[in-house]
């Protein structure tokens, strides 16, 4: 769930939220089918989302990073799409930011790695964009965004 929506939860301690404090939990609802449908979209399609992603990847000058690195940047984006998916899934967009955005940005650049990474996202982002309902789209891009800003330029 949300930061903001237990925070609501937290302040209300000895009472009952009000009407406008449950706004929030309404919308949330009210988007949940969607994010429930995508994230069952990325956990069933995410590994041929990244394989597509890398397949283009080779064709750019980084090809040689994912010949020499191929599996790791597999299993990583793999990763990184099951964090993406409980993000949507939680409507959580600070979580992914505090959780993992950091995280990885600071591994990504600890290998020097990063512009082949950037590229590699923004492929992914490609395949998704291409690939998904753009309700679903939409949504993965909202985190996706976040995630090759933080990568490229920092957070």
């Amino acid at each position: 769930m949300n930061n903001a929506l237990l925070a609501s939860i937290r302040e209300a301690d000895g009472r009952y939220l009000t009407d406008a404090e449950l706004r929030p939990f309404n919308t949330m609802m009210d988007a949940f089918q969607v994010r429930m449908t995508l994230y069952n979209q990325i956990r069933d399609h995410g590994k041929e989302l990244v394989l597509n992603a890398l397949r283009r990847l080779m064709q750019t000058p980084h090809r040689q990073v994912v010949q020499e690195h191929g599996q790791q940047c597999q299993r990583d984006m793999l990763f990184t799409l099951e964090y993406v998916s409980k993000g949507i899934l939680l409507q959580d967009e600070d979580g992914f930011m505090e959780e993992y955005l950091v995280w990885m940005q600071n591994i990504i650049r600890a290998f020097h790695h990063q512009n082949a990474c950037v590229a590699a996202y923004r492929m992914l982002k490609e395949e998704v964009r291409t690939t998904l309902p753009s309700d679903q789209s939409n949504l993965m891009m909202i985190y996706l965004d976040k995630l090759t800003e933080a990568l490229d330029t920092g957070l």
